[in-house]
């Protein structure tokens, strides 16, 4: 199952990283809520999910992404907290199938929750942002715009991740300083810069990607940011559209213990995604289309029920003492080599990020630095 969620997570940004400037968000979360709208369909609404999702070789993809699930979030402690959660936001009325609303808390510990769509589409439209709120530590606001609810909407599918981790070796803000970030060969913007003397970190390098790789672990050491940091300056597209599962799992598995000097900046961004051309794009289109069967959700789904928007976004904040990162998605469904001297790893150009459980490798939030906010 997290080979499946990396692969999706690495295909997934290839796509949105087409888009200009800094980047970020949480591909799991994706997924996670994908996987509950999946639940509910059947016939090639459900294929398709599954292809996507890279799914169709795993004989239970439920229970299998519930006990992904139960290991992920597992790996609280202090100094390191990993929270997800889902929930079935319904419109008061409709008929849903007592075996969905079983499966969805079995498998995502999803509960339903009914909402007056039609009465009072504003204050449900609150309500499910008040909720996402509550779930990423008020990170992620206005989820849901104004107008994005209303008469037609008849279920909102929601997934919320929230982390927040401490270094297990913290950089020292005395060291901070204001230095060079090149946007390119030829701009340049003024960036915090955070240093941290010689220290042993996992270090790996790509001849393929033409990049180097450092694994800095937060507390505990179960969760890590991975940055790739390309050996040229404009080397990040290339780096980018060449991220396979295979070339990841190789640069990955290359990791050695070596001393490093490190210097990164300080950052906080903010993504928002609409993703439903994205993901049609990538293969899944009945689900957006009158030809969607959502007929293992409910009894009777009113005529031509389709899922109108995949709304997705994302915080991240990286400093001296570690990473804060949340991210929501809402599915809304309507009618219609080794030297001896230490090696230096300066991020001072454009950068991809990951962060990642350790373990099982499954890829939660990902991202890239491109200048200065």
């Amino acid at each position: 199952m997290e080979d499946a969620v990396t692969d999706f997570s690495l295909s997934l940004y290839r796509v949105l990283s087409e888009r200009h400037g800094n980047l970020f968000l949480s591909p799991y979360s994706v997924s996670a809520a994908l996987m509950l709208t999946m639940l509910g369909t059947k016939g090639e609404s459900e294929a398709q999910i599954k292809q996507v999702l890279g799914l169709s070789g795993i004989p239970d993809p439920h229970k299998a992404y519930k006990e992904l699930h139960s290991n992920l979030t597992g790996k609280s402690k202090e100094g390191a907290k990993l929270a997800i959660a889902n929930r079935i936001f319904s419109k008061l009325g409709l008929d849903i199938r007592d075996v969905y609303k079983k499966e969805s808390l079995e498998y995502y510990n999803s509960e339903m929750e009914l909402l007056d769509f039609v009465g009072n589409p504003e204050g449900s439209r609150t309500r499910i942002n008040t909720w996402v709120e509550e779930q990423t530590n008020n990170k992620i606001k206005d989820l849901i715009l104004e107008g994005g609810i209303n008469a037609l909407s008849l279920i909102v599918l929601t997934n919320a991740i929230y982390f927040k981790g401490n270094w297990e070796n913290a950089f020292q803000s005395s060291k901070t300083k204001s230095e060079k970030f090149y946007i390119s060969e030829t701009e340049t913007e003024m960036v915090d810069m955070m240093h941290m003397e010689k220290k042993e970190w996992l270090y790996s390098v790509s001849v393929s990607l033409d990049c180097k790789v450092l694994n800095l672990p937060y507390k505990g050491e179960e969760l890590s940011m991975l940055i790739l940091l390309p050996n040229k300056i404009d080397g990040l597209s290339k780096l980018e559209s060449s991220l396979t599962m295979e070339t990841f799992q190789e640069l990955t598995n290359g990791f050695f213990r070596e001393d490093v000097i490190v210097s990164i900046p300080k950052f906080k961004l903010e993504s928002s995604f609409e993703l439903d051309k994205v993901l049609a794009g990538m293969g899944v289109t009945d689900i957006f289309s009158t030809k969607a069967d959502f007929s293992a959700m409910m009894e009777n789904p009113p005529r031509d029920t389709f899922v109108s928007d995949v709304l997705h976004k994302a915080f991240v904040e990286v400093n001296e003492e570690g990473t804060e990162a949340a991210a929501a998605t809402a599915v809304i469904m309507m009618m219609n080599c080794m030297p001896m001297k230490p090696m230096v790893f300066k991020a001072d150009h454009p950068f991809l990020f990951l962060i990642r459980e350790n373990s099982t490798g499954t890829v939660l939030f990902i991202g890239r630095f491109t200048k200065p906010a």
